[in-house]
């Protein structure tokens, strides 16, 4: 049995949209959690989290799970591994892009990292990463990625939906 249920794709003939599936990976597991635990009370997708936030499980257990927004926490201080920086969470979100194009995906990063800023903004700028936070994620900043993430999901499923009514319609 697996920990994480995979979300069923929809299917032709539609139903009511399915909320968006958001993805957490911080530094610890007990962040993780909590981060899980606090978009599930936040409301408005269906979270998991990533309790191991080496690249590679990152990258499967995004494509497993068809997430549409992942939120990786980043690790600025000088104990922390080079698995952490701004460049390390960038090769995680270009390859979950690559396997899941819609997929909106977001750092959070520690107080105090001003240096580190124009690494993010650069971030952004080429589309690595679609936004960042410093500091607490406030709810309604989570919302409103919450919102991108959706809205991109939508579009998906429309398009797969016009191609299936495209197949019904052909085959009469």
């Amino acid at each position: 049995m697996s920990t994480f249920q995979k979300r069923e794709l929809s299917t032709c003939g539609g139903t009511e949209p399915t909320p968006p599936r958001a993805a957490v990976c911080f530094t610890t597991s007990a962040m993780t959690r909590r981060a899980a635990d606090w978009l599930a009370r936040l409301g408005g997708c269906r979270p998991l989290g990533i309790l191991s936030d080496h690249g590679e499980d990152v990258i499967w257990q995004c494509e497993a799970e068809n997430v549409d927004l992942l939120l990786l926490e980043t690790d600025f201080s000088p104990a922390a591994e080079d698995t952490k920086d701004v460049s390390a969470r960038c090769d995680i979100a270009i390859e979950v892009r690559r396997r899941l194009p819609e997929c909106k995906v977001y750092l959070a990063c520690e107080d105090g990292c001003l240096e580190k800023l124009p690494a993010l903004d650069k971030a952004v700028e080429l589309a690595l990463i679609g936004g960042y936070c410093v500091g607490s994620i406030t709810p309604q900043q989570m919302r409103t990625w919450l919102n991108e993430a959706a809205e991109a999901m939508h579009r998906r499923e429309s398009r797969r939906d016009w191609t299936c009514r495209q197949d019904v319609l052909s085959d009469e």
